[in-house]
């Protein structure tokens, strides 16, 4: 494990940018695992068990529901954020019933992540 002791945050989306946004965000002051597919994203969850993941919803062949029914299944004690730009009140709705911790959609509020890592982390 490279990160020592400290379990890094994950971050799932496919868009650069955003992986680029969170590093901007938390990078300085966290260690960031970044993947921009599921099954990396699986792989790497039960090398790590993080406390902290945000997680797209919208991710090409597997998305963030199957990430979430994975963490469910193998009982991971992990803090999920689902990031999206989905405004649909029903992907809220069906991410809630996998224990989230919140739901945020996109554009993104630096002050509202960074109070959510320091919440679950510190």
């Amino acid at each position: 494990m490279p990160y020592g002791n400290v379990n890094p945050i994950f971050v799932v989306d496919d868009d650069q940018g955003i992986l680029d946004s969170f590093e901007a965000m938390l990078g300085d002051d966290y260690p960031l695992v970044m993947v921009n597919n599921v099954p990396e994203a699986l792989e790497l969850l039960g090398e790590y068990e993080p406390r902290l993941l945000f997680l797209d919803l919208k991710i090409p062949h597997q998305n963030g529901f199957h990430v979430l029914k994975w963490i469910q299944e193998n009982r991971l004690a992990t803090n999920v954020v689902v990031v999206t730009g989905l405004a649909n009140g029903n992907y809220e709705e069906a991410a809630n019933q996998y224990g989230i911790y919140r739901y945020l959609r996109k554009p993104l509020d630096v002050d509202e992540v960074e109070n959510i890592a320091r919440e679950i982390l510190n």
